[in-house]
């Protein structure tokens, strides 16, 4: 009689167990990459580029450039992301045949601007390429 009841025991406590497991009543959590990233980037031939990019939750972007001291417009790019969560980095997929995939490397409150292979570029000006996340 023991044997059974406590064999119904471990039985119901066992289903209990698997029950909990599946069922996930947790809010979702955004992730913190989210916001919105500025900063001013080196130009060929200009005093540099101002750069807004916007990393929402459900992986679209916007970006937005401006060249310092050529014109007041503002060129602005959106579309979706790849988080690749191994290396950090966020890929922005290409517009157009014309256009060139856009790789970004995610850091705490920053976003770094990769070469066009997603290496991070180093160099004298590599700190320029680092985008501060606003608060």
């Amino acid at each position: 009689m023991k044997k059974n009841i406590f064999f119904a025991l471990a039985i119901f406590l066992l289903f209990n167990f698997i029950s909990c497991k599946t069922t996930n009543n947790k809010p979702e959590i955004l992730p913190d990459y989210a916001g919105i990233y500025t900063g001013i980037i080196p130009s060929a031939g200009g005093d540099g580029i101002n750069v807004k990019i916007t990393l929402n939750a459900d992986e679209t972007y916007t970006i937005e450039y401006k060249y310092i001291g050529k014109s007041d417009s503002v060129f602005s790019d959106n579309g979706k992301f790849i988080r690749n969560t191994e290396k950090d980095i966020v890929i922005f997929e290409k517009e157009s045949e014309n256009d060139f995939t856009k790789y970004y490397k995610l850091g705490e409150n920053t976003l770094t601007h990769l070469d066009l292979d997603g290496n991070i570029i180093s160099g004298e000006f590599a700190d320029n390429y680092i985008l501060k996340k606003e608060k």
